[in-house]
């Protein structure tokens, strides 16, 4: 049972980077040059700690898969696992060596402006479960993007009114164990016929 979860927890990362371009392909919008901003970059909620950090394999995909990253956290000020990537945590060690078209994640930075970050974000994933995000409101993230995004949610930050109020405003939502998000839709899909 312990490797199991081991894996499943390792590859949570690959599963939500696959969930965002489904996401931007259902938009209508490739993913390669996407502009996909990351919302939480430590290993857990409300710390500034990047070792361990499942949003490093996320971010690592996406840069694979040809994605324009942008991340913000309010806790975190480097993420050394990117910005030295050849000798962090020694050298050849670094998880980029699993990943192509890894080398722009070295100049990478981690942003503190939530409101900046998200204008024109073509996608945005909730990879950490930090208060501030648990408080962000449909219309007003959607206001400060500029226009209708694809959400993913990889920690169970969203409820059912809010995926059912970023249906409404024209997004696209996916999420981590919420395969009922599918209903949700089909429901706000019915009702704007009505």
């Amino acid at each position: 049972m312990t490797p199991m979860a081991i894996d499943i927890n390792d590859t949570r990362g690959l599963h939500a980077a696959q969930l965002t371009r489904d996401a931007l392909r259902n938009m209508g919008k490739p993913i390669a040059a996407a502009n996909v901003v990351v919302l939480g970059a430590s290993y857990r909620e409300d710390v500034g700690d990047t070792r361990y950090s499942g949003s490093e394999i996320l971010i690592r995909k996406l840069s694979e898969m040809g994605a324009e990253i942008n991340i913000h956290d309010p806790y975190v000020e480097h993420w050394w696992e990117f910005e030295q990537q050849d000798t962090f945590p020694a050298p050849g060690q670094s998880k980029a060596r699993f990943f192509r078209n890894q080398e722009k994640l070295k100049s990478v930075s981690v942003q503190h402006d939530l409101k900046k970050v998200l204008v024109d974000a073509d996608a945005v994933v909730l990879a950490v479960r930090h208060e501030a995000y648990m408080k962000l409101i449909p219309d007003q993230l959607i206001k400060n993007i500029g226009r209708p995004a694809a959400i993913i949610d990889c920690f169970g930050i969203l409820n059912d009114a809010a995926i059912g109020r970023y249906f409404e405003l024209g997004c696209e939502v996916k999420g981590l164990g919420r395969g009922h998000i599918q209903r949700i839709k089909e429901c706000v899909r019915k009702s704007k016929k009505l």
